[in-house]
Formats: structure tokens, C-alpha cells, sequence
């Protein structure tokens, strides 16, 4: 019994080592097997975060354009409001300024209508000295003809 015990130890072990070789090569192709499947799971959570990143960006992007555009419109409507201002501001000068024409041309009308009217008095007024001049000569000659008679 002796002799067989010594065979059946020498298996055992023998066996023992080898399933334990066995085991720690298994274990190994599973730790290579979740390793490959870790790798190919963090390969496609990059790629999703990737594409979610791109995603991202791009809804930033059309966000800032429609903010940009949204400040242009607001800033071109109060640069059309002071546009609008100046215009109002520069018709109304215009308007002053056409109505300041037309009243110098009134009193310059007037003046004109004034001049002439004074000219035509000095005339009038020169007529009648001129008159009166020769009404005194002829009163002054009748005179003298009636102290002659």
C-alpha cells in the first residue's frame, strides 16, 4: 500500500499543478478577455463622448450665432432710432431754417415796397415844393401886377 500511495500522491500533486496551471492560464485569458471587452467599452464611451462633445459644440455654436445676431438687430435698431432722431432733429432745422428764408424775403419785399412807397413821397414832396414854388412866383407876379394897376 505503501507503493501505491506514493503514485497516488505523486498524481495528485502532479494533477493539483496542473489544474492550477490550468486555472491561472484561464484566469488570464478571462483577465485578457474583460480586459479587451474594458478597452473596446472605453473606446466606445470616447466615441459617444466625442460625438456628444461635437453635439455640444455645435448647439454653442448656433446658440452664439443667434445671440450675435439677436445683439445686431437690437444694437441696428437703436442706431436706426438715432438715425431717426437726427433726421427729425434736421428736418425740423429745415423747416426753420426755409421759414427764416421766407420772413427775410417778406421784409425784404417789405422794405423794397417801403423804399419805392418813400421814393414816390420824395418825388410827391419835390413836386409839390416845386409847386408851391411856382404857385408863390405866380402869386408874387399877381401881386406885383395888382400894385402896378
Amino acid at each position: 500500500m505503501d507503493n501505491i500511495i506514493l503514485p497516488i500522491l505523486v498524481c495528485l500533486l502532479v494533477g493539483s499543478s496542473i489544474g492550477f496551471l490550468i486555472a491561472k492560464a484561464m484566469e488570464k485569458s478571462r483577465e485578457k478577455k474583460l480586459l479587451n471587452g474594458t478597452r473596446k467599452e472605453a473606446a466606445t464611451i470616447l466615441k459617444e463622448a466625442k460625438i456628444d462633445a461635437d453635439s455640444i459644440k455645435k448647439d454653442k455654436i448656433l446658440q452664439a450665432k443667434e445671440k450675435f445676431i439677436e445683439l445686431k438687430s437690437e444694437h441696428e435698431k437703436v442706431i436706426l432710432s438715432r438715425e431717426k432722431k437726427i433726421s427729425d432733429v434736421e428736418k425740423r432745422i429745415r423747416d426753420r431754417e426755409s421759414q427764416v428764408a421766407s420772413e427775410v424775403d417778406k421784409n425784404k419785399r417789405l422794405n423794397s415796397s417801403l423804399e419805392q412807397k418813400e421814393n414816390d413821397y420824395n418825388k410827391k414832396l419835390d413836386f409839390l415844393e416845386k409847386k408851391e414854388s411856382d404857385l408863390d412866383k405866380t402869386h408874387k407876379r399877381h401881386v406885383d401886377m395888382l400894385e402896378q394897376i
